[in-house]
């Protein structure tokens, strides 16, 4: 019986080191990825907007207000008087960050009351996010919330 030498012991280690890099780049090549935005670059040069669409949101007296109801399993939105009085359209947004096909938009109901409620619970675990866009004295108001359920 031969003696383990130091010079089989780094002919292992190189070969080992080599199989576990080899997995690691074939685990990486086999994940799917998705882009955040498949219109990145003309969101890009509309983000200014965005921004001030929800600077505006921020500055009124009274909110937006987004409630998980654990109970219901389900979110709801809901819009201060102001709003409800002077919005003349807006849609609400559910993202999901990491499968596009999950997501859903839904025009916002101010005439059926002040409070929304979006049923979540046939919908994935793991992180959505709410974005509300209404237009109000013809300028646009964002507000944007990640929902985790």
């Amino acid at each position: 019986m031969k003696k383990f030498d130091w010079g089989k012991g780094i002919f292992i280690a190189i070969v080992v080191f080599i199989i576990g890099v080899m997995s690691m780049v074939s685990y990486i090549i086999s994940l799917d990825f998705y882009l955040v935005n498949n219109n990145h670059y003309e969101e890009g040069v509309q983000y200014q907007g965005t921004i001030d669409g929800k600077m505006r949101a921020d500055s009124l007296g009274n909110p937006v207000i987004i409630l998980f109801d654990d109970e219901r399993v389900a979110l709801k939105v809901m819009f201060p008087e102001e709003i409800m009085q002077k919005a003349q359209e807006g849609t609400i947004n559910l993202y999901r960050p990491n499968d596009a096909s999950l997501d859903r938009n839904m025009p916002i109901e101010f005439n059926a009351g002040n409070t929304q409620i979006i049923p979540m619970e046939r919908m994935p675990k793991g992180k959505w996010i709410l974005t509300i866009n209404w237009t109000m004295d013809d300028k646009e108001y964002i507000e944007e919330k990640v929902v985790i359920i």
